[in-house]
């Protein structure tokens, strides 16, 4: 029998091998994707946050508006055109396109009055931009003695951001403004950093070329992680060669450990991809850190060499990990479904592997020399009172911070750059959606033009492209303006030019052009997007198909929505730890005396990071569950009574805590966020299982209990 699951085990692992050669998954390395679940509405806000994140702001910094344009010049020649598009927005064209049909626009002000009949304002209103010193008419006066077109364009830029392309004078120094578009959709990370790396060393070259955007901010805290990760990676295998050469003197052990988990990984991995389109970032970096749990297995059989003194507490272990983490796939949340599988496979891949292989090894392959450590700890009531009192006092002063912004940390040169960016192109100011949807482009239009109204800055196509409906209003408005107040007001003109006035005839109607720049303003189809800044919640009453999103506020309450079903996921999990251990050993109090020590671990945990870093996110929320995967093994084998067995955990816990805190140091605070709390977890885990169980095990003590 134990032959034909070898050699099972083998064609499995064989198998999943190849399809993953064959077949690699995706990886989806959209943080959103982890929080959101696949639904119509989170595809919106998840879209929405795309659409502006391919884009990078490029500032050059002179000493005179020539120097600017030659600097601009240089470094536009050394980037690469077919990776990054130059955003470009042709003025002159645009004017002859808006004089051409001057008579179909009038601004929302003026439009309002019109519709009053309110033509002294109206009046009052063209005279004073008339003999305005420094006011410029778009048109002859002949053809727009009102100046309603010169209002129309001045209202086009008021109070929106500079416009690209544009040289802009701040205190002492000239400014060029550009804007660069990745055209990358189809390529890897790999390759997007590889370009963004080589466009901010042409940066880096020359003096005073600030960049910055989402593009940015990700490759400088992809490529810093990176690196920190790697150097972890070499000081924890580091760390791990020098504990087995201490303990066993016998490096040779390393390689079935090594093996058992490289396995793990990649049966985890390969079930995943055959199981999902793509493959979170963030299901590697969970699943990955808690394949580390597996090491255990190994320490506990090269300490006893004998398979059949560990078989139950391995078979315990594994069955309760897994059955903690299965709760996971009932979430609706497809990255709490793609770490548990991957987690709950690996698992058992090891399991299978130290099981039916680890026995084979030849007695020959160990060396006689085994260190004797022996671990207590004094005062355990003082130590247990501690904890205690830290959990009460820590879970009464938790503060969540729900922000994604929370989870990432710029460096002091991006967050210089990006407040310079603000002041100078008067970019200060908090985003917001208007996502509008209609039957067709001018119903599109008409829902625009009926919200606008209640927003004093947006961006919209309705507002440089009015409907249909609105152009024919305004060429009628304007004519009712010349019928009643022309010959009043517009003296300066000849009898004839008013008359020509008078009888002029209505522009041709101009219709929306996809091809047009403004398609960016487009979400779909039949969707359009305004841009709000500044704005307060609109009203959208009457109007279907209009949704009003605040990216930053809905992805927060997504994120703590999140949060919350995680939190109510560890009311089952703990219930049905409970009961699986209260099957296997008959006895409830001994399956809540496991349970206990990697439970209150994670409160405490928990507890230290709300007093000390004052703020917890989703990401301390989800290392609860690797607290209590880790933790229960050093319970479970210290539980066993089997003689060498805390000495294997007290190795297991060196080696993880040494990583977790390792990773506590990196620069990237999602990761930080993790290493800190997994660290102090698993030690207060380790500890608690030396105070609350007797260290000859649970089996032989039962009337302790």
């Amino acid at each position: 029998m134990i032959k034909f699951f070898r050699i099972f085990f083998i064609f499995l692992v064989l198998s999943l091998g190849i399809f993953a050669f064959f077949n690699p998954a995706k990886t989806q390395t959209n943080i959103l994707r982890a929080i959101f679940p696949e639904n119509q509405n989170s595809e919106m806000i998840i879209n929405l946050s795309s659409k502006f994140s391919s884009k990078i702001n490029v500032l050059i910094e002179a000493k005179t508006p020539h120097e600017c344009e030659r600097l601009g010049a240089e470094f536009l020649s050394e980037i690469d055109e077919e990776f990054f598009k130059v955003k470009k927005v042709d003025y002159i064209e645009g004017f002859k396109f808006y004089e051409k049909y001057n008579r179909n626009f009038l601004s929302e002000n003026t439009r309002q009055l019109l519709l009053n009949k309110d033509y002294e304002t109206v009046k009052q209103q063209a005279f004073e931009r008339l003999i305005n010193p420094i006011g410029v008419s778009m048109l002859p006066l002949e053809k727009d003695p009102f100046l309603l077109f010169t209002d129309y364009i001045m209202t086009l830029s008021s109070g929106t951001s500079t416009p690209i392309n544009n040289t802009i004078q701040y205190g002492d120094n000239y400014y060029k403004y550009m804007v660069l578009e990745i055209n990358g959709d189809s390529l890897s990370p790999t390759v997007v950093n590889e370009k963004i790396s080589k466009l901010i060393d042409s940066a880096d070259k020359k003096d005073k070329i600030y960049l910055t955007g989402v593009p940015i901010h990700s490759y400088y805290a992809s490529s810093k992680s990176i690196f920190e990760i790697n150097a972890i990676c070499i000081l924890s295998t580091l760390f791990l060669v020098g504990l087995f050469f201490f303990y066993f003197r016998n490096l040779k052990l390393l390689l079935p450990a090594l093996a058992s988990i490289s396995l793990g990984m990649l049966c985890g991995y390969s079930l995943v991809s055959l199981l999902f389109d793509k493959v979170h970032i963030l299901t590697f970096v969970f699943s990955t850190t808690l394949i580390g749990i597996c090491i255990d297995y190994s320490l506990h059989y090269f300490v006893e060499k004998d398979i059949n003194k560990i078989f139950k507490s391995l078979t315990v272990s594994f069955i309760s990990t897994s059955c903690a983490f299965l709760v996971l796939t009932f979430s609706q949340l497809e990255l709490l479904k793609q770490i548990a599988l991957f987690t709950i496979t690996g698992l058992f891949c090891v399991y299978s592997f130290v099981v039916l292989f680890y026995p084979l090894i030849s007695k020959r392959f160990f060396n006689d020399y085994q260190r004797n450590i022996s671990v207590n700890i004094k005062y355990k009531k003082i130590a247990l009172a501690l904890i205690v009192c830290v959990v009460l006092v820590g879970l009464f002063n938790i503060n969540f911070n729900d922000d994604i912004k929370n989870m990432y940390v710029p460096s002091k040169k991006m967050i210089q750059a990006e407040k310079l960016f603000a002041e100078v192109t008067n970019s200060n100011f908090k985003t917001s959606f208007v996502v509008v949807e209609g039957k067709d482009i001018q119903d599109i239009l008409q829902k625009e033009e009926t919200l606008a109204p209640q927003f004093e800055n947006y961006q919209a196509i309705s507002k440089y492209v009015p409907s249909e409906k609105r152009q024919i209003d305004n060429q009628q408005l304007r004519k009712e303006l010349y019928k009643n107040a022309l010959n009043d007001y517009a003296q300066f003109l000849t009898k004839e030019q008013r008359k020509a006035l008078l009888a002029e005839e209505n522009n041709e109607l101009i219709e929306y052009d996809n091809s047009s720049i403004l398609s960016e303003l487009m979400f779909s189809d039949n969707k359009s997007l305004m841009v709000l800044y500044d704005a307060k919640t609109p009203d959208l009453k009457g109007l279907d198909g209009v949704e009003y999103i605040d990216l930053q506020k809905n992805i927060s309450e997504k994120i703590k929505d999140y949060r919350n079903r995680c939190l109510t996921l560890l009311i089952p999990i703990i219930l049905s730890l409970f009961a699986i251990l209260s099957f296997v050993y008959k006895n409830p109090l001994k399956a809540i005396r496991i349970i206990l020590p990697s439970f209150l671990a994670a409160c405490f945990a928990i507890s230290v990071v709300g007093l000390f870093l004052k703020e917890i996110n989703m990401f301390h929320i989800l290392s609860i569950f690797l607290i209590i995967g880790f933790g229960l093994d050093y319970s479970v084998f210290r539980a066993s009574g089997v003689k060498n067995s805390i000495l294997a955990v007290s190795l297991s816990c060196a080696t993880s805590v040494f990583s977790f805190a390792l990773l506590a140091c990196t620069s990237f605070k999602l990761i930080s966020s993790l290493g800190i709390i997994l660290s102090v977890g698993l030690l207060t885990s380790y500890i608690l299982s030396l105070v609350l169980i007797p260290s000859s095990g649970l089996e032989e003590n039962k009337e302790s209990m």
